[in-house]
C-alpha cells in the first residue's frame, strides 16, 4: 500500500497572494517573470541540490528556490552549496529560503518542481505534493519516484546526478509550457487517483477486512 497524501493543502493561490509571497521571497519586480524552478528538502549531498546549482548554468534565464536547509550534521554541505552558487556566479539566481510551514504554496509559484536525489528515494513524498500542486515534475529515475512517475505522461525522468540531463528536460518544459501543463494535469490526475490519502485509506480497508474476514470451511465439511 503506497503512502497516501491530502491534497486538501494545495488550494489555489490567486495572482494578488502569489505576488505577495513571491515578494516575499526576494523574487519581486527585478525578477519579473523569470521561470522558477523549485527544489524541496532538506540540505544534503545525496539529495543533489547541488546538481540543479549545476545544472543552472544551462539554463541563462532560469532562478531556483531552494525550500529546506541541513540537518543531522550536514551543515557542511550548506556551506559548499553557498560556495558553489558564489564560485558559479549565480547568488541572484539561487534563493535558499531554509525551512518553510507553507510548501503547497511555494510549489505553485514554480514553473517546475525538480527532485534531484542521487540516491534511490525510499519514496519521493515532495513529487506527489508538486504533483497535487499542479506543477510539472521532473525527478531522478531511481526507487520510488520510478513509480510515481510516468516517464512522457505525468512528468519526466532523468538519470541521477546527470545535470545535463537534468537541464535538457527543465528546458524542454520551460520552453514548452502547453506540454508542461498538460503534464502537470496528468500528474495531478494520477497523485489523487495512486497516492490520495483516501486512495490509501480505502486500499488499507481492503486488506484487513481480507485479513479478517472468516476462513472458508474444509472441503469435507462443506460439502458434508
Amino acid at each position: 500500500i503506497r503512502n497516501g497524501i491530502d491534497p486538501a493543502p494545495s488550494h489555489a493561490l490567486d495572482q494578488g497572494q502569489r505576488q505577495e509571497l513571491r515578494a516575499s521571497l526576494g523574487l519581486g519586480l527585478g525578477i519579473g517573470s523569470a521561470p522558477l524552478i523549485g527544489l524541496f528538502g532538506r540540505l544534503a549531498p545525496w539529495k543533489g541540490q547541488h546538481v540543479l546549482v549545476t545544472a543552472l548554468e544551462r539554463l541563462p534565464e532560469a532562478h531556483a528556490l531552494l525550500v529546506g536547509d541541513a540537518l543531522f550534521g550536514e551543515q557542511a554541505y550548506r556551506d559548499a552549496l553557498l560556495a558553489q552558487v558564489a564560485r558559479l556566479g549565480l547568488a541572484g539566481r539561487v534563493h535558499l529560503t531554509g525551512f518553510r510551514s507553507d510548501v503547497p504554496q511555494l510549489m505553485q509559484l514554480c514553473d517546475v518542481v525538480a527532485h534531484t536525489s542521487t540516491a534511490p528515494e525510499p519514496f519521493g513524498r515532495v513529487i506527489i505534493e508538486a504533483m497535487l500542486a499542479g506543477r510539472p515534475v521532473v525527478a531522478s529515475a531511481a526507487g520510488g519516484p520510478v513509480e510515481i512517475v510516468e516517464h512522457g505522461q505525468s512528468g519526466l525522468l532523468v538519470p541521477p546526478g546527470d545535470p545535463a540531463a537534468l537541464a535538457a528536460a527543465l528546458a524542454e518544459l520551460l520552453d514548452q509550457p502547453a506540454r508542461a501543463e498538460a503534464l502537470a494535469a496528468a500528474g495531478r490526475q494520477r497523485a489523487l487517483r495512486e497516492f490520495s490519502l483516501a486512495t490509501m485509506l480505502r486500499r488499507l480497508d481492503q486488506v484487513l477486512l481480507a485479513e479478517l474476514a472468516p476462513a472458508a470451511p474444509p472441503l469435507a465439511a462443506a460439502t458434508g
